[in-house]
């Protein structure tokens, strides 16, 4: 028992720990930019790599398919959200959003297990999410200060228990839910949190808006640690993987400012 919650703890501080560094760093780095930062598979990176140091290559590989085919899922969940934030405060927002999440996984659970099922859904949530987007939303104002060390490392830490313990139970669940629920986008909803704490609902929406597309860059980790988890191994797999959806990041981060300034 000591062992496992010892686990749980340290895991927790890793994952808290890039909540922390989205909430400082959104006032810099505005809307755009930060639905880059949050869009990084911060949730589920850390979550296979703790497995991958517990379970063998087949058992990352399978994990990570299901992360990619609920990509569409969490495309979904972005527009609902972003247009429940319209009408309602962020806890019916977000609970109207996980909602929307459940039921598209419901679906999802109910398919077949293989790429071709899991390119689909993710080609699917995305011509959704482009139809559904919403154009609307007001121009954020940017808040005077960034947020406080307090405000966020709480919410970094809430982030981080939950993709802790998926982790830790990752024996118990097997690939399939383990792949699902290190998909629910933890991340997103604590960022979202925060920001909406501190930076407002205009923020927020704009915010989450933009990490639609961004969210390439989670898919790309996904796609990258499915197909390498054999031939390099379970750590091996998910470093190099992380590090392939970061160069996107970086490129995508780089075109995003250069379409800015030329505006």
């Amino acid at each position: 028992m000591t062992l496992i919650l010892f686990s749980i703890f340290w895991k927790t501080l890793a994952t808290a720990s890039v909540i922390v560094a989205a909430g400082r760093s959104a006032r810099r780095l505005g809307p755009l930019l930060t639905s880059v930062l949050i869009t990084m598979p911060f949730n589920a990176g850390p979550g296979f790599f703790f497995i991958a140091l517990e379970q063998e290559p087949p058992f990352l590989a399978q994990g990570a398919l299901m992360a990619f085919a609920v990509t569409g899922v969490i495309l979904i969940y972005c527009t609902v959200w972003v247009h429940a934030s319209r009408r309602f405060n962020f806890a019916i927002t977000s609970l109207i959003a996980i909602g929307a999440w459940l039921a598209g996984v419901i679906v999802l659970d109910a398919l077949p297990a293989t790429p071709l099922v899991a390119g689909a859904c993710a080609a699917v949530g995305a011509l959704a999410a482009l139809v559904l987007r919403r154009r609307d939303i007001p121009k954020p104002q940017t808040p005077p200060s960034a947020a406080g060390w307090q405000f966020v490392i709480v919410r970094g830490l809430a982030a981080g228990i939950v993709v802790a313990s998926v982790a830790t139970a990752s024996p118990w669940l097997g690939a399939h839910w383990s792949g699902i629920l290190l998909a629910f986008p933890t991340t997103l909803l604590a960022s979202t949190w925060m920001l909406w704490g501190h930076y407002g609902r205009d923020f927020t929406a704009a915010t989450l808006n933009a990490a639609q597309p961004s969210l390439a860059v989670y898919a790309s980790f996904c796609v990258a640690l499915h197909w390498l988890a054999g031939p390099l191994g379970g750590v091996a797999a998910v470093v190099t993987a992380f590090a392939l959806s970061g160069v996107m990041a970086a490129v995508y981060a780089a075109i995003l400012m250069r379409i800015s300034r030329g505006r």
